[in-house]
């Protein structure tokens, strides 16, 4: 290789399969005093491409601190560095700052930390998980679109599981989120990501269920009931429980919704899984802790209430007839690779 050429590139397709197989490639690429990585020409970088792309430079500089990383052509991606993409970067004096704070079609890559959320919660008189919905109510206006209704009301909740999970299972202090919509298209995506233990860890911590690998953990988190923390807050008390306690169900109702009506994406670890209506996909990929992104195409609004019920009425019966304490590898991916949930 001469000198003129960089050691990587950004994939040029940031779709879900471009970067996941970046993160691999880049954990993986030898070690070297001085690494370029070609950001490629100017284009539009979605949140989750940027989060992803982010996250996986990250790691990298953690691996490997003595290396230097040497961004070329950054300067080309005005509006991604303008969302916070260079600061993300953590690059040394943040030669292009974030210039966007927020506003009616976006939230720029931001952040949601357990302090903030503590002194909310202390303030209020609520528990954690009220102080999240708080947040996760703002955050949902600029992803449903509106600021009350039945869509609103769900992706609040929605988003309000998987933040939870990221204080709660992935054990973390913060937690950073970039969202988008997208007017010509009526598309709107956010992207979630922590730094935490990941699923397989926080799964192999339940009394139920043990997944051998990250992937058979992602599979296993986008079933109802399980959790590795739901089955401590059955031995509760019935006055001691709380509408805020874990019941094991938000990914099952995450990965049916944005399935259906966009499409939604997990990964930690080694692997990740994709969910839209061409069905469920597998990645190779290399993150720490993990990523959630979902998105909705708002042209189907009128078809939500309909979704939300079957999804509601699915939940019991996938439960009964996969179980929880019993269920398997096997039966959920037979499941999802024949999952009737989008014929309704």
């Amino acid at each position: 290789m001469s000198s003129s050429e960089p050691d990587i590139r950004f994939p040029h397709n940031c779709s879900f399969r471009g970067i996941s197989e970046f993160s691999k490639r880049l954990i993986e690429f030898p070690s070297k005093d001085r690494l370029v990585i070609d950001t490629g020409p100017e284009r539009f970088f979605s949140p989750t491409a940027m989060l992803m792309l982010a996250k996986a430079c990250r790691a990298r500089g953690r691996k490997n601190p003595e290396e230097t990383l040497v961004y070329r052509g950054l300067g080309r991606h005005s509006y991604a560095n303008n969302l916070g993409f260079s600061e993300a970067l953590n690059i040394k004096d943040k030669p292009y700052p974030r210039g966007a704070f927020g506003g009616y079609t976006y939230i720029p890559i931001s952040g949601m930390s357990r302090a903030e959320l503590s002194e909310y919660s202390a303030d209020n008189f609520v528990e954690l998980g009220e102080a999240i919905e708080h947040r996760c109510s703002d955050i949902a206006r600029i992803v449903s679109r509106e600021g009350e209704g039945p869509l609103h009301y769900f992706v609040t909740r929605a988003f309000r599981e998987i933040f939870r999970n990221c204080f709660e299972h992935a054990e973390v202090d913060n937690v950073a989120f970039c969202a988008q919509y997208w007017p010509s298209k009526g598309r709107v995506e956010i992207c979630i990501v922590d730094r935490g233990i990941g699923m397989l860890e926080s799964l192999n911590e339940s009394k139920h269920h043990r997944p051998l690998s990250d992937r058979e953990a992602l599979y296993f988190s986008l079933m109802p009931g399980v959790s590795s923390k739901a089955w401590r807050a059955k031995k509760k008390k019935a006055s001691q429980r709380s509408e805020w306690d874990n019941s094991g169900y938000g990914l099952f109702f995450s990965h049916q919704l944005f399935g259906a009506m966009g499409h939604f994406f997990v990964a930690s670890g080694s692997n990740g899984l994709l969910v839209n209506r061409g069905g469920v996909s597998d990645y190779e990929c290399a993150v720490e802790g993990t990523v959630v992104s979902a998105s909705l195409n708002l042209s189907q609004k009128h078809e939500f209430e309909g979704v939300m019920n079957a999804v509601r009425d699915k939940a019991a019966k996938v439960k009964e007839r996969l179980g929880v304490k019993s269920i398997d590898f096997a039966s959920i991916q037979a499941f999802l690779k024949n999952d009737e949930r989008f014929d309704w």
